[in-house]
This record gives C-alpha cells, structure tokens and sequence, in this order.
C-alpha cells in the first residue's frame, strides 16, 4: 500500500498497433509514466496499409516502425509479454503475465485489437460486480461485416457483393477484396482462415478486371503477400470498467473503405491522454482517487462514443454502397453518383475527419489543408511552436 501511494501515476497499455503506440507518445508528450505490453513484436509482417496526409500510403508494418522508431524512451516498451490476468481495485491497477511477472500501474488500457484479452477480462469483471452490466447483445456489436492503376491512386472496383480497392505508391500496389459473408458471424464465434481459404476465395475473382489493361489475377500472381481474414464492425457500449479502459479495435471497429479505422484509434488515445493529463495535473501534490479516475474514464467514453457510432454508420454505409448490398445502394451507385461524382461522399468523409479532437497540453505545427479542422489549435499557437 505504502509502495503503491508513493509510485508516480502509471498508465499500463496492453498492445503495440496504433492505438498503444500513438499513446506511448502522447503519455510521454506530457510527462506520463507508462509500460507498454506487446504479447509478440513491434511492427509484425501482416496488416494492410494506412494512408496519412497527404497521399502517402504505408504499410501497416511500416507505419508501426515509424511511430516505435520515434519514441524517445523506447525502454517502456516490453515484447513478448503475454496477458494472463487483469486486476484493479481501491488503490491500483495490476496486470499478472504469463512469464510470471507483475506490472503495476493505476489505469489499464487495452490497445489489444479486435479480439481483446483485455476486453474479456474486464467482462468478466463487470458482470461479477454488476450482473448483466455488458449484455449479450453489446458482446455482439462488433462482428465480421457481411457485406493501369497510376503512382499516387486509390482505384475501385464495385460489384453485386463485392469491391476490389487498390491503393498506389510509386513503388508498391496494396490491395483488398471485400466480400459478403454468406451469413453473420457473432460473438464469441471466431472465424480463422487458412492459405488454401485464401487460394479459394482469390479464385472467384481471377477474371475481374481491376482496370482498363488489368485483371485481379494480375495482383494475385504478383503478390507480395496475402491473408484472408474477417473484417469486423461495430461499437460497444461500454468502453471502461473500474480502472481498465478499451481503446481501438478493441472497443471499437469500422470497414476500411472510409479509411477511417486508424484515425479513429488514434483519436483515442488523444482523448485518453487529453483527460490522464488532466487529472494527474489537477493534483500534482498527490495521486488521483480511483472515483476521479473514474470521473476521467466516463469523460473519454462520453466524448468518443457519439462520434464512433457517426464514423460506424459512415462506413457501413460506404461499404454496403460499394457492394451494391440493397437495390437502391445499386442505383445510387451506378447512376447517381457517376453523375453527380464523388466530390458530395469526399467530403462528407472529409467534414468528419475534421472534427476530429487534438492533444490540447502540447504544442505542434498544424497542417492545413483545403478543409479546415474544426478544432484548430489558435494561430498563436502554431507560431509559438513553429518559433
């Protein structure tokens, strides 16, 4: 008790995608003790791509490099540790891993993905104090969905239950195929995909031209490589319990054709950080209560919540839209918007990512491009940090 009360406030993340590592800088930006938990490596070869201001497009992999490369304390960072039980009460918030160690901190946050230890764990934790607390229901929201390329291009494809979207580099083609399940699949099912999944599935599609001069099998056969795997959607209701908090895929998952699933789990853990920040500076003499902490808790979810459910919705419906998965998605598809062109959805996708939140305890160089954010740091701030 008496170690707990004179230790520094200390954040424990669980995982190393862009969620855990984006907020290992925030905690560092503004003085925040951490440990970051990876049960396997940084930057591991699977993933697709991600796309950053203003059209460049990296692998997964590379983009997880990058933000570990910059860290400036890379000593919080701890692979191949393993989760194996999650505890938090009164005074702390504890993590036992399966190498037998023990990290200690006062806020857990699960970057841990789609299929969350973290997020079980807390479960369970929930419905053992308050029976029923996370129902049935929410543990289903979020779920499999059903549903000549040039140097700089986002290329796509639409058809009757599919889309093929290929996104380009001078160097590089990353491409996805996204199809209709024949039927959903729910929690706590978890589909696995084999090699030979992938072979059968790339087969229904070699013919399909992807341009003017060429066909999926050209992709295929040139290949880097290739995973079949189930693109979940959804968002839950409850995004923290006691001191244990979800961030990214773990409370939250989009379809990637609004490109719009990296930015959101980014947001997070500005948010998250925005209101650590807060309450470990509202008391620099002592610690914060597990009822502030609470406090602190509820305010990220309050702030998130609303604008998940809107960028959700988005890109479900862009990804039914593309998939012509209703009739009138086909009219709209394939009359209406080759008349009034892309320009209406562009922004529309655009408008919501200005609305997007910013740190608010540091300082940095805006880039401003033809939309304004919505919440821009004030001009005087951008000089003082260009200064």
């Amino acid at each position: 008790m008496h170690q707990t009360r004179n230790r520094p406030f200390r954040v424990i993340i669980v995982g190393a995608g862009v969620s855990g590592l984006v907020l290992a800088h925030a905690l560092q930006l503004g003085k925040i003790d951490f440990v970051l938990l990876e049960k396997g490596i940084v930057a591991p070869p699977w993933g697709t791509s991600i796309t950053s201001y203003p059209d460049l497009t990296l692998e997964r992999r590379e983009f997880l490099q990058v933000l570990y490369d910059e860290l400036p304390d890379k000593s919080k960072i701890l692979t191949g540790k393993r989760v194996k039980h999650v505890v938090d009460n009164d005074d702390e918030a504890y993590v036992e891993l399966k190498d037998g160690s023990v990290e200690r901190g006062d806020i857990i946050v699960g970057g841990d993905g789609v299929h969350s230890t973290v997020r079980q764990v807390m479960w369970d934790t929930a419905n053992k104090a308050i029976p029923d607390f996370i129902s049935k229901r929410e543990k289903e929201r979020i779920t499999p969905m059903r549903p000549g390329l040039g140097t700089n291009d986002m290329t796509l494809v639409c058809n009757n239950g599919y889309t093929i979207q290929c996104l380009t580099q001078p160097n590089s083609i990353y491409w996805m195929i996204h199809h209709k399940l024949p039927e959903p699949v729910r929690y706590p099912d978890r589909v696995r995909y084999s090699e030979k999944d992938a072979e059968q599935v790339a087969a229904k599609y070699m013919n399909h031209p992807v341009s003017e001069s060429l066909v999926f099998s050209d992709l295929w056969h040139n290949r880097t490589r290739a995973h079949l795997i189930s693109l979940e959607e959804g968002v839950l209701e409850h995004f923290f319990f006691g001191r244990t908090v979800l961030i990214g895929d773990a409370a939250h998952k989009v379809t990637p054709n609004s490109a719009m699933g990296g930015t959101s789990a980014m947001e997070d853990s500005i948010v998250l950080a925005n209101v650590i920040h807060g309450i470990t500076q509202s008391h620099p003499d002592r610690k914060p209560s597990k009822q502030e902490v609470t406090a602190a808790l509820q305010q990220y979810q309050d702030e998130r919540k609303p604008r998940l459910d809107k960028i959700h919705s988005e890109a479900a419906m862009v990804t039914r839209l593309m998939a012509y998965d209703r009739w009138y998605l086909y009219l709209v598809m394939r009359w209406l918007l080759p008349l009034i062109g892309l320009a209406p959805l562009i922004h529309a996708v655009s408008k919501t990512g200005s609305e997007g939140p910013r740190l608010k305890y540091t300082q940095v160089v805006e880039v401003r491009g033809t939309m304004p954010w919505l919440n821009p740091q004030p001009q005087k701030d951008v000089k003082a940090a260009a200064a």
